[in-house]
């Protein structure tokens, strides 16, 4: 445990190191900017899109630059030669980022929307949405070595993961979307706001918890195959 609770230390003071808390800041100033001028209803509309993003999107990307950098930097060589172990790095990845997501996403909440809001639902979407899109994120990045080979694989994952989106926007509407994990993040996001069924909230936490135990698999077996092995070169 202390080795774990050292390593998160440590990946809260690199994220703070290579600038992710300064883009965080001026983000969360845009985003509160732009949601107290615009009018309630497009505002109330926006602001579930909004949270889902930081813990997503910039989640999955933010992991991304962090393995690349550690990868361009030679860290991730020299930690598999440390006692760290691999849950105990993708745990500390997960945590360190989500509090950066869950920071920011309830400063943006607070001063745009106020107080009054499910905050259970809210805390748990945005927690349980930063694990699974971290993790995803890892296993996008673990194979490559170079930016433009991680953004283009990553565009990918996007368009697969994020296709309830269009059913926010009421642009596609279909059962399928359930399937996403996305869709359950969406609800309980949006719900903190506006009340979801029971049987949704339910949906919504166990979906996402299995989705996340199951790619943390992948991530895992993604660090040995990847990081370890250099994808069997060894």
């Amino acid at each position: 445990m202390r080795r774990l609770l050292a390593n998160i230390k440590g990946d809260i003071f690199l994220q703070f190191k290579y600038g992710f808390y300064g883009v965080y800041a001026i983000l969360v100033l845009f985003y509160i900017l732009t949601l107290r001028f615009l009018a309630v209803k497009i505002s109330a509309f926006l602001l579930p899109i909004i949270i889902f993003s930081d813990p997503s999107l910039l989640g999955f990307y933010f992991i991304g630059g962090l393995i690349l950098l550690e990868k361009d930097e030679n860290t991730l060589d020299c930690l598999v030669a440390t006692p760290l172990r691999i849950r105990e790095y993708l745990i500390s990845k997960m945590v360190s980022l989500t509090i950066l997501g869950l920071l920011a996403s309830m400063i943006i909440v607070l001063f745009s929307y106020g107080t009054e809001f499910n905050y259970l639902l809210l805390i748990s979407g945005i927690v349980l949405t930063s694990c699974f899109f971290v993790l995803i994120g890892f296993v996008a990045v673990a194979r490559f070595n170079t930016i433009n080979d991680y953004i283009f694989s990553s565009i990918i994952y996007m368009m697969i993961l994020n296709y309830p989106l269009f059913e926010y926007f009421g642009l596609y509407q279909s059962f399928l979307s359930y399937f996403s994990p996305t869709q359950a993040s969406l609800l309980l996001i949006s719900g903190a706001f506006s009340g979801i069924e029971f049987w949704q909230t339910i949906y919504g936490i166990a979906y996402l918890i299995i989705a996340i135990i199951i790619v943390y698999h992948f991530a895992y077996k993604s660090f040995y195959k990847f990081i370890i092995l250099k994808g069997g070169k060894r």
